[in-house]
């Protein structure tokens, strides 16, 4: 079987199986993070697949390729919550007054469509 047969092929069997795996872990809540952690996974098979092969067990690597993305988006999500919110909701926020000479260009232009 090539590439261009297996990876559709795949993706009816395998996608909603992913997407449930995923799910398990996420929480059913979070089913959209799944579903692209899943539709990504497809998408880099058929990118590495096409320059590398196919590999020995094709489904078994959707799987590890999944955890993985899934386990990096995880860590990032952790990343932001420990790092990047605090300084985040510490910094002033400047809050920013349009000048009115662009309003009123703006008000224009929008007059004249």
């Amino acid at each position: 079987m090539d590439i261009a047969e297996i990876i559709p092929q795949l993706f009816r069997t395998e996608y909603r199986k992913i997407v449930a795996v995923l799910c398990k872990h996420f929480g059913f809540d979070q089913i959209e993070i799944a579903e692209d952690i899943a539709s990504d996974t497809f998408l880099t098979a058929a990118e590495t697949w096409g320059q590398k092969g196919l590999p020995p067990n094709p489904a078994a690597w959707l799987y590890t390729v999944a955890g993985n993305r899934a386990k990096n988006w995880l860590k990032r999500g952790q990343l932001f919550n420990t790092k990047l919110a605090p300084r985040r909701a510490a910094a002033p926020r400047q809050q920013t007054i349009p000048n009115p000479s662009s309003l009123r260009r703006i008000s224009t232009t929008a007059s004249c469509g």
